[in-house]
């Protein structure tokens, strides 16, 4: 029960960094200017890392 509630919200934070990765793109494909695209690249490395920490955990407790 307990670890089902955990994958459930595991699952919820990977859709929500989905979500962002989604707007993120849009936002990268809109700008031209170099110092936002440098800002979004940052925020980019972290969504990727996040979501990446977010797939290890949901594997070790949906085993």
């Amino acid at each position: 029960m307990v670890d089902d509630i955990k994958i459930e919200q595991i699952e919820l934070v990977l859709r929500k960094l989905n979500w962002a990765h989604e707007i993120l793109t849009s936002a990268q494909n809109s700008t031209d200017d170099r110092g936002t695209a440098d800002i979004l690249s940052g925020v980019q490395f972290i969504i990727n890392s996040a979501s990446h920490d977010a797939e290890m955990l949901y594997k070790v407790l949906n085993i």
